[in-house]
């Protein structure tokens, strides 16, 4: 558990060297429903430098979103929620009537996520001008979701209560979990942290393995499942809800 989770999914139609090909771009904003589209975007350059775009939105958070994506992750949310109500089921048959609680609750979670086909790469835009290959062509349909800076963590899994919490500036996940209580089942030595790029890794969180990890502000902690309380066909569960983590569109 102590290696780091680097999850980094790209669908290469997304992002193709096509010398005369069209892109279309939709950006939602906080609190718009209808988004603002945005053609003739050739590239990454292009898109972050955009006039429209200007000072609309924190860019080390800022999710871009290919359409095929889009519809795959949506899919892996379905059976992700399937496996869960799955596991579920399983726990009530044997008794196990607290740990089937700590999966409806993840499950629930989960549920509610909204989640969308992101792309991994950088939207800085000295990043593109700069490193050689960073500045994709963009080819097809996207989905580009602005926001403010974040002023919040959120919490996630197996513990209560769940959701935003307020940043704390040079604070540790342990230290957000303090307050938190615990479920049946839920890990005690280790989270995970989804940064605001996409990236997640698993930090110890115990009294006895604590290390220095500054968690940034628009996280997300994840407090999963422990290894003993899962059965074999479900050890890859949390990995799982990492990796929709990393696809959620930011509040």
């Amino acid at each position: 558990m102590k290696k780091q989770l680097l999850l980094v999914v790209s669908l290469c139609a997304g992002f193709v060297a096509c010398a005369a090909a069209d892109s279309r771009v939709a950006v939602y904003s906080p609190g718009q429903s209808q988004p603002v589209v945005l053609t003739g975007i050739d590239n990454l350059r292009q898109l972050t430098l955009d006039p429209k775009l200007a000072g609309r939105t924190w860019w080390p958070g800022t999710v871009i979103a290919e359409s095929l994506a889009t519809a795959v992750q949506q899919d892996q949310q379905r059976q992700l929620l399937a496996r869960l109500s799955a596991l579920s089921a399983d726990f009530r048959q044997d008794n196990d009537l607290d740990l089937a609680n700590t999966v409806d609750r993840v499950r629930g979670q989960l549920a509610a996520l909204k989640v969308t086909g992101r792309q991994f790469v950088s939207l800085d835009a000295d990043e593109i001008r700069l490193q050689a290959g960073a500045n994709r062509r963009l080819v097809g349909d996207y989905s580009l979701y602005l926001l403010a800076k974040p002023t919040s963590v959120h919490i996630f899994g197996a513990v209560t209560p769940t959701g935003a919490q307020p940043f704390l500036v040079s604070r540790d996940a342990d230290d957000y979990l303090l307050t938190h209580q615990r479920l049946s089942g839920a890990e005690k030595s280790y989270a995970w942290v989804i940064l605001p790029d996409g990236q997640a890794k698993s930090v110890p969180v115990a009294y006895w393995n604590r290390r220095h990890n500054e968690v940034a502000p628009g996280s997300a902690i994840y407090v999963g499942f422990s290894s003993w309380s899962l059965p074999r066909a479900y050890q890859d569960i949390n990995e799982k809800i990492v990796s929709l983590l990393t696809h959620r569109i930011p509040d």
